[in-house]
């Protein structure tokens, strides 16, 4: 249920904060007193579309909250739920909608910023509103759906429930198929295109890092003769001397020979002759190294230009195929496994469309059950609708349900439904949007609402001025019927008509006030003494008569009775 509306700068609105009632909660005042404002603001809170026309004149932003105890309604906490709302111990949460003069709208739940797409799926779980028709939910074919869907039953949503399932699997299927039959057009020329693409990168037969070895070699032969050069010139500057030079070797073992002398006077330099030695042996080692390494060094022409032809057929292939031989690699791969699946390509498409045949005639069963309990739950609701507004004083007005078939599997099932009316015998039936005035909606929204008390997870719903075109004994059922959905849920009620306020068991009355500056409106919850007083200028218009207090009085006493 609403438990508070918090409205800031927005229409004449200063300020204002009312706290609901459960049950059915009547708003009355003077016309221009700005009842209808606070159900503007209040169809805003709930995703409705605000304008920057409406922030009051002289403030930026306008911000209105409403506050929800939302206990009881599976729907919405599943909801909430999926958006990440999963610690809502005291099950209230607080719709906050602000509305700024450069159109930016921002939207919060119980102070997280959400998308508005969400915020509405939020509001329209919380409250029914329903104001002039081109706003009532009951014109919309979805909402007179998802209402014969409830009054149906288990049964029928449940049907829904595994026609849904179905559908998904079955575009799913569906797409599939049709993104394998489109490869099959294209079939020939992919495969000729693969077959060679594949045979390229095979005949290269590439070995892992070939490239850069092949690189390190190119370098190596094109420079041998400076690399024969060079180690010869270091072979011979350490191991054999160059004309009248000694070697390094020679000079290193006449250096040694003279320590070993040296030691044979003073041994503290025996460790110094050990070190030479081994740098002796090591240069010895490396001359050796030197003489293999210059012995191997062969300037090859053909080699050269051999491995120029492989770095260019290397070369070719990267662009082609990958900026490395492990990405030419991986091509072939996914080169071999496409083609696989294009050489099967008929076998693929058979089974593909096998998949989609089955799925679809499961679909079929499916919405042939849901299609059967709709109609058969159409029959009863018409039935049920024309006794509702037989009550209300519509009972010439003839209610139906209308179905038409719809091609091919979709989400909600193989028809779509209409309700339609006629308004006076004889005439035909026409569309619910088409025909139906603002008071003969309500009446209908009105039984439709009755008989689906127990189905309709909704727990608020808002009347403005529901009374509009609508007065005498018509009147009385309407305010009667309004009070008996709130025994069930929250009805909230802006109304101009004393047979409907009296019969509220909560009553605001919406005062305008006038500073010397500004306009305002505030919110009085009344006494019963004010509400007797209410009641009375209600039924007169001009002033409070002792005739008009004793005829409130009287309807007051009738309206505890019911």
């Amino acid at each position: 249920m609403l438990l508070n509306i918090f409205i800031k700068n927005f229409g004449i609105i200063d300020q204002l904060s009312i706290d609901f009632q459960d049950g059915f909660n009547v708003l009355t005042g003077e016309t221009g007193s700005g009842k209808s404002i606070i159900i503007d603001a209040l169809q805003a809170a709930l995703g409705g579309r605000p304008s920057a026309g409406q922030i009051r004149t002289g403030a930026e932003k306008a911000l209105i909250q409403a506050t929800f105890a939302i206990g009881g309604i599976k729907e919405l906490a599943l909801l909430l739920e999926e958006m990440g709302f999963d610690d809502l111990e005291d099950e209230i949460i607080i719709m906050t909608r602000e509305i700024t003069r450069a159109g930016k709208n921002l939207c919060r739940i119980n102070g997280q910023t959400v998308t508005l797409g969400y915020y509405r799926k939020v509001g329209g779980s919380l409250a029914d509103m329903h104001m002039q028709p081109e706003t009532n939910s009951l014109l919309s074919q979805e909402k007179q759906r998802q209402l014969l869907d409830r009054f149906a039953g288990e049964k029928a949503l449940v049907a829904l429930d595994q026609v849904n399932l179905l559908y998904t699997r079955w575009r799913d299927a569906r797409n599939n198929f049709e993104k394998l039959n489109a490869a099959a057009g294209d079939r020939a020329r992919r495969i000729d295109m693969l077959s060679y693409q594949i045979e390229d990168i095979r005949q290269a037969d590439l070995a892992p890092g070939e490239d850069i070895a092949l690189e390190d070699e190119k370098i190596f032969l094109s420079n041998a003769e400076k690399i024969s050069m060079l180690v010869t010139e270091a072979y011979t500057l350490l191991y054999e001397g160059k004309g009248s030079q000694y070697s390094a070797l020679d000079l290193l073992s006449r250096t040694v020979d003279n320590l070993r002398s040296l030691v044979s006077l003073d041994r503290r330099n025996e460790p110094l002759v050990v070190s030479l030695e081994n740098i002796f042996y090591q240069a010895e080692d490396a001359a050796r190294e030197l003489a293999s390494y210059r012995d191997g060094v062969d300037f090859s022409p053909s080699r050269l230009e051999a491995v120029d032809e492989r770095l260019e057929q290397i070369k070719k292939l990267k662009k082609k195929y990958g900026d490395t031989i492990p990405e030419i690699h991986n091509y072939l791969e996914a080169a071999q496994k496409e083609l696989a699946l294009l050489e099967n390509m008929e076998q693929s498409l058979e089974k593909s469309l096998q998949e989609v045949e089955e799925i679809e005639s499961e679909y079929n069963k499916a919405a042939g059950i849901l299609g059967a309990a709709r109609r058969k739950a159409a029959k009863e609701l018409e039935t049920a609708v024309q006794q509702e507004l037989l009550y209300l004083e519509m009972g010439r007005v003839e209610f139906k349900v209308t179905f038409s078939d719809v091609d091919g599997p979709v989400r909600e099932g193989l028809e779509r439904l209409t309700f339609m009316i006629s308004t006076n015998p004889g005439e035909p039936l026409k569309p619910l949007s088409k025909t139906a005035s603002g008071g003969e909606l309500t009446r209908i929204m009105l039984a439709l609402k009755a008989l689906l008390a127990d189905a309709d997870g909704v727990p608020v719903l808002v009347f403005d001025e529901a009374d509009t075109g609508i007065g005498g004994r018509a009147l009385q059922a309407v305010a009667e019927k309004m009070l008996q959905l709130g025994r069930d849920r929250q009805v909230i009620c802006v109304t101009h008509s004393a047979q409907v306020a009296c019969l509220g068991r909560t009553h605001y009355r919406i005062v305008k006030e006038y500073d010397g500056a500004r306009t305002a409106t505030r919110a009085e919850q009344l006494n019963p003494e004010e509400r007797l007083e209410e009641l009375a200028r209600m039924l007169d218009g001009s002033e409070v008569t002792e005739i008009t207090l004793r005829h409130a009085r009287q309807m007051l006493r009738s309206s505890s009775e019911k």
